[in-house]
C-alpha cells in the first residue's frame, strides 16, 4: 500500500467553531489598535497615513551624486530643512552607487505666461511640425503631438532655453501619430543648484530623475483608489450571492473588508508609504483571499450534500479540517516568495512585498475564524430551520426540518426528506388509488396471520425497513 505524506493527518477535528469567539475577539482587539494608530498619526503627525507623492503631491527628485561629494545623506536632509522645504525627506538608493532619493511636496508650476513661451517655441521647431500642445494643470508633463518624428536631443535643448526644463521621451499614441511627453524637472533643477551652492559646485552630477504630481491629481488618486477597493468588494459580494448563497455572501465580504484594513492598520502602525503600490496590493490581498474563503465555503455546501442530517456547526467544522492542509500549503508557499522579496527586495518593491505579506497572514486568519463565523450567524439568525443549513439547536428541536434521525417519531421518507404519510396522502386521490405518475413512497408490509402470531412472542421488535421497495417476510411454514 502506498503512504502519501499529509501535512495534516486525516480524521485531524480541530474545533474551529468552538473556538472561533476568541479570534473574533482578536480581531476586534487588531482593528481597534488599527484605528488608534490612524488617530494618532492624524494627532501628532499631521496626517492619518504616510501618503506617497502619489496621493499627497509633491515632487520626487533623484540625484546622482559626484564621486568624493563633501556631503552624506544626513548633511542633505540638513540644507533641505535649512531652504525650506517642509516635510522633505532623503534617502540613498540601495542599488545605485553615490544617489539619493529626495522627496518634497513642493511641485512644479509653470503660470500661462511661461507655457505660452514654451508652446511657441515648440511651434517654432522646423523640423517637424507641432500638431497639438497641452499642460494639465497640477502636472509636471506636457504633452506634444508632431506630425512626423522630432529629434528629441534637439527638442529638448529648444524647450529648456523657453524655460521648460525636461526630459523628452517619446510618448503613447496611435499608430501614424508621432507623441512627446516632456517630463519637467523644475523643482529638480533647483534643488541640484541649491545643494552645489551649499556643498560646492560639481555636488550633483546629474538629474537621474524627477517626478511631480498635484495636489488635485494626488486627491483624484487618492478617491480613485478607494473606489477601486469598493468596487472590488462589492463585485465579489455579488459572485458570492450568486454562486453560493445570501447567506454565504456576508461572512466573504466581512472577512475581506477585515483583510484591507488590518493591512492599512499596519501601514498606520510602522508609518511606512502609502501609494498607489499599496492600493494594487491591496487588490491582491483581497483576491487572495475571497479565493481561499470560496475554498472552504465550497467544501461545506459538498458536505450539506452528503450529511444533510447533521448540524451545520458540525458540518462546517469538518469543512475546515478538511481544506486545512490546502489552505497551510498554499499560503506557506506563497508567503515564502513574499517573504524573500521583502527581505532582499528594496525601494517600492520592498513597501509592496510588506503589504502582501500582512494581507496574506490576515487573509487566511479571516477564512478560518472570520468568513465561518460569519456564515454560521445569518443562517441561524435569519434562515433557522430552513434548508439543510440547520443548527444544533435546530437539531434538538421537533419540526425544524430535519432530514434524518429527526426529534418527531414519524418515518422520514430517505429521498424526498418528508414524512411518510404526507407523501402518501398526496400520492392518492380522492378515490384512493394511487395516481400513475406519483412517486411511489415506502409503505411499510402488512404481516401476515402466522407471522403476526409470531411477532406477538418475540421479546425484540423488529427493526424499521428503510428500503423503498416492498419486501415479503417469510412465513413460518417456508
Amino acid at each position: 500500500m502506498q503512504k502519501f505524506f499529509e501535512l495534516i493527518p486525516s480524521g485531524t477535528t480541530l474545533n474551529f467553531v468552538k473556538n472561533a469567539r476568541k479570534f473574533i475577539f482578536l480581531s476586534i482587539v487588531l482593528t481597534i489598535l488599527s484605528i488608534g494608530a490612524l488617530i494618532y498619526n492624524g494627532a501628532v503627525r499631521g496626517s492619518v497615513l504616510n501618503f506617497g507623492i502619489d496621493f499627497q503631491g509633491g515632487s520626487s527628485v533623484r540625484l546622482a551624486l559626484k564621486e568624493g561629494a563633501k556631503t552624506d545623506v544626513q548633511g542633505i536632509r540638513d540644507q533641505l530643512a535649512k531652504l525650506g522645504y517642509e516635510g522633505a525627506s532623503a534617502l540613498t538608493v540601495p542599488d545605485a552607487a553615490n544617489e539619493v532619493l529626495i522627496r518634497v511636496k513642493d511641485v512644479t508650476i509653470i503660470d500661462p505666461e511661461q507655457s505660452a513661451r514654451c508652446e511657441a517655441a515648440a511651434r517654432g521647431y522646423t523640423r517637424a511640425k507641432l500638431g497639438s500642445y497641452s499642460y494639465p494643470t497640477g502636472s509636471s508633463k506636457i504633452f506634444l503631438k508632431f506630425e512626423s518624428a522630432p529629434i528629441y536631443g534637439e527638442l529638448e535643448h529648444l524647450l529648456s532655453d523657453a524655460g521648460c526644463v525636461g526630459k523628452v521621451d517619446k510618448g503613447t499614441g496611435k499608430e501614424g501619430e508621432f507623441p512627446v511627453e516632456v517630463s519637467l524637472i523644475g523643482v529638480g533643477a533647483r534643488i541640484a543648484e541649491q545643494l552645489d551652492e551649499a556643498f560646492g559646485a560639481g555636488t550633483v552630477d546629474h538629474i537621474v530623475s524627477s517626478e511631480t504630481v498635484g495636489a488635485k491629481v494626488g486627491n483624484q488618486l487618492k478617491q480613485d483608489g478607494i473606489k477601486s477597493l469598493l468596487y472590488a468588494i462589492g463585485f465579489i459580494f455579488l459572485y458570492v450571492m450568486l454562486r453560493f448563497d445570501l447567506r454565504f455572501a456576508p461572512g466573504g465580504i466581512v472577512a475581506l473588508a477585515h483583510d484591507a484594513f488590518l493591512v492599512i492598520g499596519a501601514f498606520a502602525l510602522t508609518y511606512k508609504e502609502f501609494n498607489l503600490q499599496t492600493i494594487a496590493a491591496l487588490l491582491t490581498v483581497i483576491g487572495y483571499s475571497i479565493n481561499d474563503t470560496i475554498v472552504v465555503f465550497d467544501r461545506i455546501r459538498e458536505r450539506v450534500a452528503l450529511n444533510r442530517d447533521q448540524p451545520i456547526e458540525e458540518i462546517t467544522n469538518v469543512a475546515l479540517n478538511e481544506t486545512l492542509s490546502r489552505t497551510i500549503l498554499t499560503t506557506g508557499t506563497t508567503l515564502a516568495v513574499v517573504l524573500s522579496i521583502w527581505l532582499l527586495g528594496s525601494g517600492a518593491i520592498k513597501d509592496f512585498a510588506f503589504a502582501l505579506l500582512i494581507g496574506l497572514l490576515v487573509g487566511t486568519y479571516s477564512s478560518l475564524f472570520i468568513a465561518c463565523p460569519i456564515f454560521l450567524y445569518i443562517n441561524k439568525r435569519f434562515y433557522a430551520g430552513e434548508g439543510h443549513l440547520i443548527s444544533v439547536e435546530g437539531a434538538e428541536r421537533p419540526g425544524t426540518g430535519t432530514l434524518l434521525g429527526s426529534a418527531s417519531n414519524e418515518e422520514i421518507d430517505e429521498t424526498s426528506g418528508r414524512p411518510v404519510g404526507d407523501l402518501r396522502v398526496e400520492a392518492r386521490g380522492e378515490s384512493g388509488q394511487i395516481h400513475a405518475d406519483a412517486e411511489v413512497v415506502a409503505e411499510p408490509a402488512q404481516p401476515t396471520a402466522t407471522a403476526a402470531a409470531s411477532d406477538e412472542t418475540d421479546d425484540e421488535p423488529e427493526p424499521e425497513q428503510k428500503s423503498r421497495r416492498r419486501r415479503r417476510r417469510p412465513r413460518a411454514d417456508e
